[in-house]
């Protein structure tokens, strides 16, 4: 039985960080047993089997046999043919690791799985393209170059590219690129969406991956996630909604879905709330008559602009020799200074407590 060929691993850095040896896998015990599961999953059951496992160079490859008697050996098997699912996964003991320049390499270990995945660790293990299925194209006509009957050149085309019935040229044209390696819109399509927050910077090279070997599945991705995200957006916006009126909400929900949910946070967490009527007047007419604490809440532009007002009022809460830091000052900028001068920091302390005292009273 045919199988189809994965590069299983290779000697690339990983996504944890490390590299795993070609020449260090021992796969004597996996070839007594080689199961293949999904996603590393157990509880799943056993989809399939791997044969033919050998190294080539630096790369571990095997041919997936799909036990296609299970409902999900066969619709794996499924995604892989049509293109949806072109990753592997090992699942390895490690005997022994060093630090070889700089990274932590697996110098030996056991193999004792390998999973069919949507985003491996490993992102150069993937199905690999046989030879003979590019070949195939030169024998999609007859010898007189007419198609053969039943059969057209974009129809054959689609079918060995694993893409969609209604596949345009263009579509062909860019999968045949990416089959070439050459250059696509595939690092700009994952860009943007680290741009968007729909992913993290940190995820990137998975994500190319997987544009690479499966762009709509990429792209579904995002857009589920883009769904997810204005529901974070607007859960954000209903907890901090002393912050933002009514006619600035657009304004706040084009910030989340242009720069990400986690960029809306800190610009809400950065501002203040509303300010009751309340306080407005119970609040002296006399700014001269202000604490620092009230130029802090009604009118922080007045005390940035005005260095020896800032000066002033901190004299009067914290005493002549305190200067112009306050322990907020120290705690957000000056920690460790402050950490090595515990009389400085018992002296901002009492002095705190005593304004405390004094506003109760």
């Amino acid at each position: 039985m045919a199988g189809i060929k994965f590069i299983v691993s290779d000697e690339t850095l990983n996504s944890y960080g490390s590299v795993v040896l070609t020449s260090g896998i021992n796969t004597a015990k996996f070839e007594r047993n080689p199961i293949m599961l999904y996603m590393h999953e157990r509880d799943n059951g056993v989809i399939g089997r791997w044969e033919n496992v050998h190294k080539e160079g630096k790369n571990l490859i095997a041919e997936a046999v799909f036990d296609e008697d299970t409902e999900l050996g066969a619709k794996v098997k499924k995604q892989v043919e049509n293109g949806f699912l072109r990753s592997a996964s090992i699942g390895i003991d490690v005997i022994k690791e060093n630090v070889i320049n700089g990274i932590k390499t697996i110098t030996q270990c056991d193999l004792f799985e390998i999973s069919i995945v949507d985003i491996p660790a490993n992102e150069n293990a993937v199905k690999l393209y046989a030879r003979k299925d590019l070949a195939t194209l030169l024998s999609l006509s007859d010898n007189d170059g007419k198609e053969k009957p039943g059969q057209t050149l974009h129809g054959r085309l689609i079918n060995v590219l694993g893409l969609e019935e209604d596949a345009t040229e263009s579509t062909i044209i860019s999968a045949v690129k990416t089959l070439l390696k050459e250059p696509s819109n595939v690092e700009k399509e994952v860009d943007e969406a680290i741009k968007n927050g729909l992913i993290t910077d940190n995820d990137r090279t998975s994500f190319l991956a997987m544009a690479s070997g499966n762009i709509k599945g990429f792209r579904a991705y995002c857009a589920g996630r883009k769904e997810m995200q204005k529901i974070e957006i607007d859960t954000l916006l209903k907890h901090n909604s002393s912050k933002v009126i009514p006619q600035e909400r657009y304004v706040f929900q084009q910030v989340g879905e242009c720069m990400g949910v986690e960029v809306l946070r800190a610009v809400l967490n950065a501002m203040h709330g509303s300010i009751k009527l309340s306080e407005f007047i119970s609040l002296p007419e006399d700014e001269s008559s202000w604490s620092l604490e009230q130029y802090r809440k009604y009118a922080p532009d007045k005390l940035r602009d005005n260095p020896a007002l800032y000066k002033r009022l901190m004299a009067e809460e914290f005493g002549d020799d305190y200067g112009v830091k306050d322990l907020d000052y120290y705690r957000r900028h000056e920690p460790e200074y402050l950490a090595a001068h515990p009389e400085l920091y018992k002296k901002l302390i009492v002095n705190k407590l005593k304004k405390q005292i004094n506003h109760g009273n």
